[in-house]
């Protein structure tokens, strides 16, 4: 008899994603992953323990619908450990599954916990790239901010209401993970992770033809409509999109050719020969000065 797959809620996909760090719960891959372009991908499966069929992998046919479709029944993995496990079921039995995902989340929650965490206040923010903020919210369980454009292609054509899309991304502005790692003066380019996230305190940056009238892939190749900072030995490029700046004062300070900004990045690339690291910014504002003595 055929049966209907049960849709997994929406709810147990975010928390298995939140759960996991957004890793493959076997080899810890990272499964969200987005290039330069700004191209995402999802590189991993909600992967069923007891399969859905009752022919499939760890197949039991006592195991009801609902509970198949569940957090309990679900772990994350990259499509080659997906592929692995289930063309393996009897080395990767149900049991070793569940033991396999438990650890997995031990050691998330072991490593955040760990974590030194030093969040700092925007006193007024210059850009939100709305795409990657909001993918960082659903690899992290937070709801997604109810923000619509109606028609507006960037956010300084909102108006009055850039204000109120600024006020919506505060859940993940205030995210603790996203300060986990700073970028000091010393931190070295080997030490940058492709797809980790990094808080750049109160620094100054360079501005490179950041302009609205400008092909964006030809001009990132070319490391323009870009921001930099220098450190001891390498370079931090970071790729501006002029769609998310938020208004036409940040405009202005964002094109001015240098400003003191605070932000929160995810790496792209490390060019180790060239001595770069090209990274998305998430958010880049002002420093509160009273946090920044």
């Amino acid at each position: 008899m055929t049966r209907n797959r049960k849709k997994i809620s929406e709810a147990d996909r975010r928390f298995i994603v939140g759960k996991s760090g957004g890793r493959c719960n076997k080899c810890r891959r990272e499964v969200f992953v987005e290039n330069e372009f700004g191209e995402r991908a999802r590189l991993g499966d909600d992967a069923h323990i007891v399969a859905f069929s009752d022919i499939g992998p760890r197949a039991n046919p006592q195991v009801d619908d609902e509970d198949r479709a569940s957090a309990r029944n679900l772990i994350l993995l990259c499509k080659t450990c997906h592929s692995e496990v289930d063309q393996q079921p009897k080395e990767y039995s149900r049991d070793k599954l569940a033991q396999i995902r438990d650890e997995h989340y031990a050691w998330v929650e072991e490593s955040l916990g760990n974590s030194i965490i030093r969040r700092p206040k925007f006193h007024y923010l210059y850009y939100i790239n709305i795409p990657r903020a909001d993918m960082y919210a659903v690899v992290n369980s937070i709801s997604l901010p109810n923000v619509r454009f109606e028609g507006a292609t960037s956010i300084r054509k909102l108006g009055m209401d850039a204000g109120h899309l600024m006020a919506a991304y505060t859940n993940v502005i205030n995210h603790e993970e996203l300060y986990a790692n700073e970028l000091k003066r010393e931190t070295e380019l080997e030490e940058l992770a492709i797809g980790s996230y990094w808080f750049s305190p109160a620094s100054n940056f360079r501005s490179k033809k950041i302009s609205e009238q400008i092909d964006l892939v030809s001009a990132w190749k070319k490391l323009e409509s870009t921001i930099y900072r220098k450190f001891d030995g390498w370079k931090l490029f970071c790729l501006i999109d002029p769609r998310w700046i938020t208004t036409a004062t940040a405009y202005v300070t964002l094109t001015d050719g240098t400003l003191t900004a605070l932000g929160l990045v995810h790496i792209n690339s490390v060019d180790f020969e060239n001595r770069i690291a090209i990274a998305s910014p998430l958010f880049l504002g002002a420093p509160d000065n009273g946090f920044f003595q």
